[in-house]
């Protein structure tokens, strides 16, 4: 494989050339991270991470690849093609800037292994997909099937009928560009198709369905990362044991593809990501990229926040997959909003920068977002959702996002699901928040009465602190108490005179009894959410 190959194969999104040495006729024949204890070698692509182009140790780097004979250096850096010496004999690209060296460097022996492969000639009669429709038919042909290629959302890629009859389920999918539904709920429920995820080197065959022709699935994948699969639905003839060994194949063969696809994808995401981020936190260099994007912070957005109760959901791909999905549902809804809304996950939260033109139009969201719990809900995914107030400025936006934290850590407390909270709605609980914060940061000296009723429970097995917490939540009542606690009135009482002597806490005065109660609420606030 020559340079000029390989940075076809990349496209033109994760690498610029500036500088290109006999045309990027170079031989390639590895591709490495710079390493001062291995010296370049010649047909190398060497990946300068951590060095800058502009400086004595990037110079350096190039002189010596230049001698070595190796193909190219990669930096990642906001020069141009000036800084580089005229003479340099070897030549240099510019990652951009949203791919991690990671991830370019996958990308880059995936194509340059792929190119090697003896996969490439699995199509003696036909030229090497240069596209993933190209790639599609390669598979249908290749197989003998209606192909469509999923990422790991299940959003169609590309597809590739091939002439073969078609059941209503790959149609819609066609048509809608993705799995529908009904049909990732059946397939989830029922542990069938979406077996390629923990078993990625493997064909899943999916024939337990009347409604659908017989499927075979594998995943996509390259160096241990999940990127798609690939569903071939049977045609004019049944899918054999031939099939599913040409299907493995043509799985080797898409993970150059879909690596690249991913990495695209990725990019406009990442640039996208890093817009709503910079919205949420306030900042003014990202202000003109939002403006531009449709989200005007001068002309009215506003923050929503989904909180999501995750299950069986333990290893990081299907969390991963599970997230990528997510984001893709609740995309979908928020754009029925309005075009412009766009969504990001930040530390296991998902947050939706919405345009509200409109006081009204911001009294109106809460009813708009009802669908969308309802859709997520038949789907098994159980959310509730807050919504901040109207931001008309670039420095109101976090305040919005603030509001939405607060009013989804209220909801988390109360527990259960489908439920849009507003600060008109938890005003009470959002009042006490700042006091509980205030508490939590005080000096520990004032909690010492709750740490000695904590600490008996723990020797003892006994539970003051519950009963504490549940006489002040009845307002003191001893009979709501007792019965909550399902205990005699008279072993309440017992219990409290207890507890007293124990603690040296005086329920008779009203402000311990404040303080006390403010002091439990503090004490059940994530670690996170304390000052």
């Amino acid at each position: 494989m020559k340079l000029s190959d390989l940075l076809e194969a990349a496209g033109p999104g994760p690498l610029r050339p500036v500088h290109l040495v006999n045309g990027g006729l170079t031989p390639i024949n590895d591709v490495v991270i710079v390493d001062s204890a291995c010296p370049p070698a010649a047909g190398q692509v060497i990946l300068a991470v951590g060095l800058q182009l502009d400086t004595p140790a990037g110079r350096a780097l190039i002189a010596e690849s230049g001698a070595t004979g190796a193909a190219a250096v990669v930096f990642r850096s906001t020069v141009t093609v000036n800084a580089v010496p005229g003479d340099t004999r070897t030549s240099v690209l510019l990652a951009d800037a949203h791919i991690g060296w990671a991830q370019l460097l996958l990308l880059l022996r995936t194509l340059t292994s792929a190119a090697q492969d003896e996969t490439a000639t699995e199509f003696p009669d036909h030229p090497i997909p240069s596209s993933m429709h190209g790639l599609a038919e390669a598979i249908a042909v290749m197989v003998g099937g209606s192909v469509v290629l999923y990422d790991r959302a299940h959003r169609v890629i590309a597809y590739a009928v091939q002439g073969h009859e078609i059941d209503t389920v790959r149609r819609d999918a066609i048509i809608g560009k993705r799995t529908p539904e009904q049909w990732i709920k059946r397939f989830t429920i029922d542990r069938s198709a979406y077996q390629t995820f923990r078993n990625p080197d493997e064909v899943v065959r999916v024939d337990s369905y009347e409604e659908m022709r017989t499927r075979l699935r594998i995943a996509i994948h390259a160096g241990g990362e999940i990127l798609g699969e690939i569903s071939v639905a049977e045609g004019r003839q049944p899918l054999t044991s031939e099939a599913e060994e040409a299907l493995k194949r043509a799985a080797a063969l898409a993970a150059p593809f879909m690596l690249r696809h991913r990495i695209a994808e990725d990019t406009g995401r990442t640039a996208r990501e890093q817009m709503l981020r910079g919205l949420l936190e306030g900042s003014p260099t990202l202000a003109t990229h939002a403006i531009n994007s449709g989200l005007d912070p001068h002309r009215g957005l506003t923050v929503v926040g989904f909180a999501v109760r995750t299950q069986d959901r333990t290893d990081a791909t299907s969390a991963e997959v599970f997230t990528e999905r997510l984001i893709h549902l609740l995309s979908l809804q928020v754009h029925s909003l309005d075009p412009a809304a766009g969504v990001l996950s930040i530390d296991g939260a998902y947050y939706a920068v919405v345009p509200a033109l409109t006081p009204a139009s911001h009294e109106q969201l809460v009813g708009r977002l009802r669908p969308a719990l309802d859709q997520l809900h038949r789907l098994d995914i159980e959310t509730c959702a807050a919504v901040g107030r109207r931001a008309t400025s670039l420095a109101e936006v976090p305040l919005s996002r603030s509001d939405v934290d607060d009013q989804l850590l209220v909801l988390a407390r109360r527990g259960g699901s489908g439920v849009i909270g507003t600060k008109q709605q938890l005003w009470a609980d959002l009042t006490l928040l700042p006091a509980e914060r205030a508490i939590a940061a005080a000096d520990s000296d004032l909690t010492e009465h709750l740490r000695r009723l904590t600490a008996h429970d723990q020797r003892h097995g006994t539970e003051f602190v519950k009963t504490l917490r549940t006489y002040l939540e009845v307002f003191g009542s001893t009979s709501a108490a007792a019965e909550q606690l399902v205990l005699h009135p008279n072993t309440l009482r017992h219990r409290l005179w207890r507890l007293a002597e124990i603690s040296g806490i005086d329920l008779e005065d009203p402000a311990q009894r404040l303080a006390l109660h403010l002091q439990l609420r503090a004490g059940s606030l994530p670690d996170q959410l304390q000052p």
